[in-house]
């Protein structure tokens, strides 16, 4: 396929996916109602949350860099992590690429040095996600449905696979072309930080925490829409979140998330409504909360008209 074609086909299924969310959205408005009787308590708890996600992100990303000698501020390194997760949050990576460009523009910072980051750190995360979801389908097989094996199953095969990719990741030569010299940097960098031990187990801690309060996030969420949501499926779900937030699928990340979440709900016997509604609500949180830090950042993090360089 060509890579018009290709394009033109994420475009069109993007268009169609955010159809059908915006028909169960308004499907389903009703039980959005329930959010104005948000307590005190739970706007802080899902407040604080927030605030320390975009912490645990804006630490990966000064731990990377300062693997590659980059020494950031933390106005940089908590400013670029609310960019990241706000912009993030509408376009698939929107916010790496802003962050990507500001980093060679304010640093000179290799793109591909940031794009074997990104790849290594989202391999991990993948990993790790897929190691606490396989445990969880493992455990509910006794209680769950149907379909908790099959799914348990995929997962395991999942993390085997991600196991082997981040173990054997491949070692390249500098070849004499710029753009295969431009994937060759990607991929040496992506090796270098699997194989340092430090900073994989570093990123390892990281990403599990940021699973934790990505689930206790949609465990709130869930409670201010009066969902009767266990928290042990709070946390599968959120495996499912950051699959799907790393897959470039389609052109917006919006509603294929909610999407993802609700079916799987649907399979698990949770119900399909629950899983997509509770999913927006935290995107929504997410997004709104970010945007704050991120507007009062702006002006320190990107001037105003930047001039990016070509990679």
């Amino acid at each position: 396929m060509s890579p018009v074609f290709i394009k033109f086909l994420r475009y069109v299924s993007t268009i169609i996916l955010l159809g059908i969310f915006g028909f169960f959205v308004a499907r389903y408005r009703d039980e959005l109602n329930a959010v104005r009787d948000i307590s005190l308590t739970q706007f802080a708890c899902i407040f604080i949350l927030v605030l320390c996600s975009v912490t645990v992100n804006g630490s990966k990303l000064n731990r990377l860099t300062r693997f590659f000698h980059l020494h950031l501020k933390p106005s940089e390194w908590f400013g670029l992590s609310c960019l990241t997760t706000t912009l993030n949050n509408i376009f698939f990576k929107a916010g790496s690429l802003v962050t990507s460009n500001y980093l060679k523009r304010k640093h000179d910072f290799p793109y591909m040095s940031f794009l074997g980051s990104l790849a290594a750190d989202q391999l991990i995360l993948f990993f790790m996600s897929g190691l606490m979801g396989c445990a969880i389908f493992f455990s509910l097989l006794d209680t769950g449905t149907t379909h908790m094996l099959s799914l348990a199953w995929i997962y395991l095969a999942f993390t085997l696979l991600l196991f082997l990719a981040a173990r054997f990741a491949p070692q390249m030569r500098d070849r004499n072309h710029t753009l295969l010299n431009a994937l060759v940097q990607a991929v040496n960098a992506l090796n270098q930080i699997l194989q340092n031990r430090s900073l994989f187990l570093t990123l390892c801690l990281h990403n599990t925490t940021l699973i934790i309060l990505t689930s206790l996030r949609f465990y709130v969420a869930c409670q201010v829409l009066q969902l009767d949501v266990p928290l042990v499926y709070c946390f599968l779900f959120t495996t499912v979140m950051i699959f799907v937030s790393g897959v470039p699928l389609f052109q917006s990340d919006i509603g294929s998330r909610e999407m993802a979440v609700g079916f799987l709900a649907e399979l698990v016997g949770i119900g399909f409504n629950e899983g997509l509604l509770a999913t927006l609500l935290d995107r929504v949180f997410v997004f709104f909360l970010t945007l704050i830090p991120t507007l009062f950042f702006k002006n320190r993090v990107i001037p105003a008209h930047p001039k990016l360089k070509k990679a």
